[in-house]
């Protein structure tokens, strides 16, 4: 089974830093296996902290493996939403931007 830890790793092995420079945003994962985190990127580096953030620029509720097939550009961030695998909270654009901080040829 596909969980936190394991798509925690794998968002930072692929975490593209030269896509993230000049952004600055926290974004918050509500996964459907009980686990919230949220993903800070600031400036090209990669940061997560476990549990709740005040004021993130968006919520992704969904599962450690939508998440993980999104970033891998399996699914895309619309086909995703209209399916309700992913529902979003806050600035969806940042969200419809974060498969362009993955890198998708990184196993």
């Amino acid at each position: 089974m596909y969980n936190s830890t394991t798509l925690i790793a794998e968002l930072k092995n692929r975490f593209d830093s030269s896509a993230a420079r000049g952004l600055q945003e926290v974004l918050q994962l509500e996964l459907d296996e009980g686990d919230t985190w949220h993903m800070i990127i600031d400036n090209g580096e990669l940061h997560f902290v476990q549990g709740i953030h005040e004021a993130p620029a968006a919520t992704l509720f969904t599962s450690a493996e939508t998440l993980a097939r999104l970033i891998r550009h399996e699914l895309g961030g619309i086909q995703a939403v209209m399916s309700r695998q992913v529902r979003v909270r806050g600035d969806i654009m940042l969200v419809a931007r974060l498969s362009r901080l993955f890198d998708n040829t990184t196993p």
